[in-house]
């Protein structure tokens, strides 16, 4: 019975913790809407990766129209305390030139959750504005 009721309790605190970063993930992604709302050719993406066993990312990237990096922030942890953090790094780069950093075969090895959240959230960027310049081309 002990141990049900343990179980329970861990399982309540972990679904608080959850709340917690979702509000602050939430939160993050309102400010850098706000930052760019009412300006024309702006995107927000973001990407996850998460880990079993070690720290988990979650990267959002605002592009231009031109495939243009204009802001990129970072969460990386494993705990709720991780905060988003600006990464000037990839601000003013290429999406094609991230994403072909970031494509390495040679490498046998699983990425970096950080690399893995960068890859999806710049793939979803790629595929998503050049959808929408098909279809603007095409009108």
């Amino acid at each position: 019975m002990k141990l049900v009721l343990i179980a329970c309790c861990l399982l309540l605190v972990q679904s608080a913790l959850t709340a917690i970063q979702v509000y602050y993930y939430q939160k993050s992604m309102k400010k850098l809407v706000g930052k760019y709302k009412g300006k024309e050719g702006f995107h927000l993406f973001s990407g996850q990766s998460r880990r079993r066993i070690g720290p988990g990312s979650i990267v959002l990237l605002v592009v231009d129209e031109s495939y243009m990096i204009r802001e990129c922030q970072v969460m990386r942890g494993v705990t709720i305390l991780s905060t988003f953090k600006e990464m000037k790094h990839y601000e003013g780069k290429h999406l094609g030139e991230l994403l072909d950093e970031l494509h390495n075969p040679a490498k046998k090895k699983k990425l970096p959750a950080l690399q893995t959240a960068l890859q999806t959230a710049g793939e979803q960027a790629l595929m998503s504005i050049s959808k929408t310049n098909r279809l603007a081309f095409i009108s």
